[in-house]
């Protein structure tokens, strides 16, 4: 079994219990099996669809922005992304 790792907070997880993104042209997008990509965990992503504190939304800010090399609005898009989704 083959395990991936959260950005946000580094836990260990299958592959079928995250959610792939990848960075293109400063937008964040799912991943469609081209490029390089990362992984979120439901449980980070659930924080995003609360009332996200301070903490935590600088938290998965700061990993977004290291993944995507450069600072965006990474956390608004995630949160549309999420909302389109469901």
């Amino acid at each position: 079994m083959i395990l991936r790792t959260c950005v946000v907070c580094k836990g260990k997880f299958e592959q079928k219990e995250l959610l792939r993104l990848k960075c293109e042209e400063k937008k964040l997008l799912f991943y469609n099996n081209y490029g390089r990509s990362f992984y979120i965990c439901y449980d980070c992503e659930k924080l995003l669809q609360t009332d996200i504190n301070g903490k935590d939304y600088k938290k998965i800010e700061k990993s977004l922005c290291r993944e995507c090399k450069n600072k965006d609005k990474y956390v608004t898009q995630l949160k549309e992304m999420l909302t389109d989704v469901r």
